[in-house]
């Protein structure tokens, strides 16, 4: 039994611990203005708001921040000093004048056996806060054990309505994925919870997931989703944006802005473009390096789980990612859980969800280089054919081609050739190019590769642009029933050598030519100096 006067989840008198915290921390974004979206949707239609968005992606932190904004019976003014929000109309009106249920689902239903045994628990312990915080509205003969009925009382009785700020609403699809009856009765519970309730003021929801769709459409179709796939008008206060990057980058001048682009950025945000993995970002800066920060938080078992899942053309699809190609994808029937698959379009939609890949203009790719890794690292632990090996193998690719050791690079793109035979279009360009990316992957720490780039007098099929001046750039042509010369002969003849940044100064030319009949590969190289 909690001590007397202890709240769960209403009015709690440490709602702005959470946000002091960021506020207090050496790496800080203003993110403030989101309190001006959501106080332009307090009571009305559009007062149901579910955020879904990766893991590591401030939805928490935001969530603190709405809960010390609204939170009433706390003074929390102070940490806005400076911030947006405190520049508009409506901020002392909403400043610490709302009831605000800040609730964790995981804390509930992540521990407890069933969805009604979390439920049943959640209702108590809010109910006791209804109780402690408006005593008048209950006689002292009356018992009530229904939380909406509660609510709907102390709203009746005392004229008071409700925030409800509720973090990792979607973890029961989670922890018990394969089991839709256990959905259903937490759908049910929200339902009743919500749904045309008129002590609502308004709900702020966030998760991974978007809200669960059945045949029937959403038990809580009510909500105004807010996800990776459409993110609409809060894209830019998930995910750093390059103005916030910039800014960053001239407080903490420890990492260059060009590497935490390559590392972190690439989820497209619509209008907002892209942005970038903001815990990923601020580890970088306070560590002084960039890496792979983000399989601290979640490892290589969920995304091994979902790519080597027994769907047609998933594995082909999985490849062409990794070899720097986007695909098309069709997100329209995934209906927002992690079980009930029905084909690869619906696995790689999860992924999107869970920020492993991001959308743009109707196709998927992988975003960055942290996540890149991931894929790499977890393709290489499942010892995935020919694509595990090439990626074992591709910095000694690397080192040849360096070496001009012709012979070994043929011999190399021979056994990644050969090995692809699950590629349906195995003789076209584009299967080729993509074995190329596959097979310099590890010349992605080192290189920007840069398809079809303008450079010189014409198109360079594949110029790899080193990433510090000390190292030489590459060129590489591909020619079909022709000869590795004529390829070689075009690099110099279009001077595909302009196409690099001033600061190179050498290259390494690779002319390459593939027979479609004896499916043969040779290659001829030269290093010249600018």
């Amino acid at each position: 039994m909690a001590s007397e006067g202890y709240k769960y989840f209403l009015n709690r008198s440490d709602s702005a611990s959470g946000f002091s915290d960021s506020i207090n921390g050496n790496i800080f974004v203003d993110k403030s203005m989101l309190l001006n979206f959501t106080n332009g949707r307090i009571s009305t239609k559009e007062k149901w708001i579910c955020v879904s968005r990766p893991r590591r992606f401030g939805k928490t932190m935001n969530l603190e921040m709405l809960a010390a904004y609204y939170t009433k019976n706390i003074d929390s003014d102070q940490l806005f000093k400076g911030l947006k929000i405190k520049n508009t109309l409506n901020y002392y009106k909403h400043l610490n004048s709302h009831n605000t249920i800040q609730i964790n689902f995981s804390d509930y239903f992540e521990k407890c056996s069933s969805a009604q045994e979390g439920i049943d628990l959640l209702s108590r312990h809010l109910i006791q806060d209804l109780y402690t915080e408006f005593p008048a509205a209950f006689s002292d003969a009356q018992v009530v054990d229904n939380l909406p009925l509660a609510l709907d009382i102390v709203q009746q009785f005392c004229s008071e309505k409700f925030i409800f700020l509720i973090d990792e609403w979607d973890c029961i699809f989670r922890f018990k994925k394969t089991e839709p009856h256990e959905h259903e009765v937490f759908l049910g519970f929200l339902k009743q919870l919500f749904k045309d309730k008129t002590y609502v003021e308004l709900v702020y929801m966030t998760g991974i997931l978007p809200i669960k769709k059945y045949n029937t459409g959403s038990a809580l179709n009510m909500f105004r989703e807010y996800s990776m796939l459409g993110p609409k008008r809060l894209g830019e206060f998930f995910g750093f944006t390059e103005t916030e990057i910039s800014l960053l980058c001239e407080k903490h001048p420890v990492v260059s802005r060009d590497e935490l682009r390559q590392w972190y950025d690439g989820y497209n945000m619509d209008e907002f473009e892209h942005i970038y993995n903001p815990r990923s970002v601020v580890e970088a800066l306070e560590e002084g390096t960039c890496r792979d920060y983000w399989n601290q938080t979640g490892g290589y078992s969920e995304l091994e789980e979902y790519i080597t899942m027994n769907f047609d053309g998933l594995g082909e699809t999985i490849t062409y990612l990794l070899g720097g190609e986007s695909a098309p994808i069709n997100v329209v029937g995934f209906s927002n859980d992690l079980d009930s698959f029905h084909d690869k379009d619906e696995v790689m939609t999860a992924l999107i969800h869970l920020g492993y890949l991001t959308l743009e203009g109707g196709n998927v790719k992988i975003p960055n280089r942290e996540i890149r890794e991931e894929f790499g690292n977890t393709v290489k632990k499942l010892q995935w054919g020919v694509v595990s090996k090439l990626l074992l193998q591709s910095r000694q690719l690397l080192r040849d081609t360096l070496q001009l050791n012709a012979k070994n690079v043929e011999k190399a793109l021979e056994e990644v050739h050969d090995g692809m035979q699950e590629f349906k279009e195995y003789n076209n360009e584009h299967t080729l190019k993509c074995v190329i990316h596959l097979a310099y992957y590890a010349a992605l720490d080192d290189y920007e590769l840069r398809f079809e780039q303008t450079a010189g007098r014409g198109y360079a099929d594949c110029l790899m642009i080193p990433r510090t001046h000390s190292r030489a750039g590459i060129v590489l042509e591909l020619k079909y029933d022709s000869s590795a010369e004529k390829a070689l002969e075009q690099i110099h003849e279009k001077k595909y050598i302009k196409g690099f940044p001033d600061y190179v100064h050498s290259a390494i030319l690779v002319g390459i030519n593939y027979n479609r009949t004896t499916k043969r590969h040779e290659c001829v190289m030269e290093k010249v100096e600018f």
